[in-house]
């Protein structure tokens, strides 16, 4: 185990930020701001659009916050349910 190595990666990442995940958080930010926009336009509350995608409330306000991360198989599934092209 190199441990003077990993200490030295995660103090970098500390100091510097991580690229990658910073790419990520953004996009992630962006689908929801854009999700939740599409929403408004339909009409569409948290509440009908957690049962459209059969999950509780809490887990639609941690996407639409940008708090969780949306999978590929949910995006999908959203584009589906709330007919967007």
């Amino acid at each position: 185990m190199n441990t003077e190595k990993e200490d030295m990666v995660s103090n970098w990442i500390q100091e510097n930020g991580n690229p990658a995940i910073e790419r990520l958080t953004s996009i992630n930010q962006n689908t929801a701001r854009k999700v939740s926009e599409v929403l408004i336009e339909k009409g569409i509350d948290a509440e009908t659009f957690a049962q459209l995608v059969d999950t509780q409330v809490a887990e639609v306000s941690k996407w639409l916050a940008g708090h969780h991360n949306f999978s590929e198989k949910m995006l999908s599934e959203i584009t589906a349910k709330i007919e967007v092209n």
